[in-house]
């Protein structure tokens, strides 16, 4: 094992050696959900100032207002909903919403990682590995910074408008590196297609293939209900313009953004933007209709985050503190432009919750 290499990575170079490269989907299959060394088998590398990344749901704030989003799901649809939350990470959002909830509720996490769902049921939270565990019922489904961790294939635009995949595969020195060749499968450039997207020579691009049975999970677990998304990303037009011809493709790593996504393999984060065209679509096709989209920080502020600073606090520090959060999740300089709320529904439901005030 070569200095600072991790035992994931040293298995993923034995198999590519053995059998050749790898797609790069499940390269970062592996290496952020790997039963035993992926990096969300390990929780203590999410959502702490020592970890890769900080999150929403970090904020107790958030879990305020999700609490309010469930609510008035509730209200929309005219009886309780089952609240079932995708990719619940350490759990700390389900501990917030179920502080705030008027009534205890049935709370269910869907999480793959066997890691995670340990530290979920410290908490003693409910949690199981896969929607199809789940009987359908009338249910609000949360996702928070799910869509954007789904494993995605990368594509190179080439002369005349052909295209490639660049797999990861292994150079001299036995280190990982980009492997062009012919796509992997024909739904790649069928969704480009579809999208009317033509890369550029040198373009790269990612497609999400992953995101359709994801869908299919979420619209399983509703017999009737809302979806809501939390995420960053963008239109196709945009996402896939020449302006943005090195994809969106990243790595996080103590906080900070890079684009070195064959270091640290299992102990960093990867990600890249969600396809919102790409979402729409195959959402209408799961059987989930747009129930609307807006920017984070006007959506918190419509389900009434600022009354988390009126309810029960203890001295000036705790408001102080409670406002800190407020604007960390809200302002645009901040997070409050940096994600979007997609919202999905079952048919003959209203828009979804928080959309206006």
């Amino acid at each position: 094992m070569k200095r600072g290499e991790t035992r994931l990575a040293q298995r993923l170079k034995a198999k590519i050696g053995h059998e050749g490269p790898m797609t790069f989907r499940d390269f970062m299959a592996a290496a952020l959900y790997d039963t035993d060394e992926g990096f969300y088998a390990k929780g203590s590398l999410i959502g702490n100032s020592e970890g890769a990344y900080l999150t929403n749901a970090q904020y107790p704030a958030f879990g305020f207002a999700l609490a309010r989003a469930a609510l008035h799901a509730e209200a929309l649809v005219g009886e309780p909903l089952r609240i079932v939350e995708f990719g619940g990470g350490t759990g700390m959002l389900a501990a917030a919403m179920q502080r705030w909830l008027q009534a205890p509720r049935e709370y269910i996490i869907v999480e793959p990682s066997s890691g995670l769902r340990a530290i979920q049921r410290a908490r003693g939270l409910s949690t199981v590995s896969s929607p199809w565990e789940l009987k359908p019922a009338p249910t609000v489904v949360f996702a928070n910074e799910v869509l954007d961790s789904l494993p995605v294939h990368r594509l190179m635009g080439m002369n005349d408008a052909q295209v490639c995949e660049v797999y990861v595969g292994l150079n001299d020195r036995q280190e990982f590196t980009d492997w062009p060749d012919r796509p992997s499968t024909s739904l790649l450039l069928d969704r480009l297609k579809e999208e009317g997207i033509v890369l550029g020579r040198g373009q790269l691009a990612e497609v999400c293939l992953d995101i359709e049975p994801f869908l299919a999970g979420v619209k399983h677990v509703m017999s009737k209900g809302y979806a809501i998304f939390i995420d960053y990303g963008d239109e196709a037009k945009n996402l896939y313009s020449p302006t943005r011809r090195n994809g969106t493709l990243c790595a996080y790593w103590n906080q900070q953004k890079h684009y070195e996504w064959y270091l640290r393999v299992g102990d960093q984060d990867l990600t890249a933007d969600v396809d919102y065209t790409a979402l729409r679509t195959l959402a209408c096709r799961a059987g989930l209709l747009p129930a609307g989209q807006i920017r984070q920080g006007q959506w918190l502020q419509n389900l009434g985050i600022h009354d988390y600073i009126d309810g029960s606090v203890s001295g000036i520090s705790d408001v102080h503190e409670r406002n800190l959060e407020i604007i960390q999740l809200t302002h645009p300089a901040k997070l409050g432009s940096a994600f979007d709320v997609l919202i999905f529904k079952t048919p003959e439901l209203p828009d979804g919750p928080g959309l206006h005030l």
